[in-house]
């Protein structure tokens, strides 16, 4: 049996087994094709001190200070077709000093969080380059 297809069980999500994965649900997990990933340079209140992040971050940040305070779900997030983990980018973010708040909601029969910006976020600047 192939190596790569003994491998797809074992619940990680990285290497071969990953890319045939998701070739078989057909979807194309190629990391080469990304898109031109984002910088966001950005201060937490007044005067706060200047921070930078990229790629999904700078993404999800944008999103967090574009919606408002009503914030967003993931559910709400993975249509934009970047959003698959929504709590990862917002983890990531919170280790970078953005106060991000999450409220839990009933949808249907589950519940899910809720993530919105704690505090006023001020961007300063915005960059495109290649990943």
């Amino acid at each position: 049996m192939d190596q790569n297809k003994e491998r797809l069980g074992t619940g990680r999500g990285d290497g071969p087994s990953c890319r045939v994965a998701s070739r078989a649900a057909g979807r194309r997990q190629d990391r080469t094709d990304r898109a031109r990933v984002q910088r966001l340079t950005f201060r937490v209140g007044a005067d706060g001190e200047p921070l930078t992040v990229g790629g999904r971050e700078a993404q999800t940040l944008a999103l967090l200070v574009s919606v408002g305070p009503s914030g967003f779900t993931s559910g709400e997030a993975s249509p934009l077709g970047w959003a698959r983990r929504t709590s990862h980018y917002v983890r990531k973010l919170r280790l970078a000093g953005v106060p991000i708040a999450t409220t839990r909601e009933r949808i249907g029969d589950a519940t899910v969080g809720r993530y919105a910006l704690a505090a006023t976020v001020h961007l300063i600047g915005q960059a495109e380059g290649s990943p």
